[in-house]
């Protein structure tokens, strides 16, 4: 891998996590509390996901269905 392209990655990482604290309005001044909200937070993207993971799945098992049952 050359080194502009680690440069990239490193930023785009950077950029993410500077995203998600200020999505969660982490306060570094409360450690335990910024935990407890870090944890939350990804437990709600978490469930989110695997809502939608599960609703495609679901679409295109049912357009599969419909389209294989005549």
């Amino acid at each position: 891998m050359n080194t502009s392209k680690a440069i990239l990655i490193i930023i785009f990482i950077l950029l993410l996590i500077i995203i998600f604290v200020a999505y969660t309005g982490i306060d570094a001044s409360k450690p335990e509390q910024a935990m407890y909200k870090i944890i939350d937070k990804l437990i709600e993207i978490n469930q989110t996901l695997n809502r939608w993971v599960r609703n495609l799945i679901w679409s295109i098992r049912t357009g599969i269905k419909e389209r294989f049952s005549r």
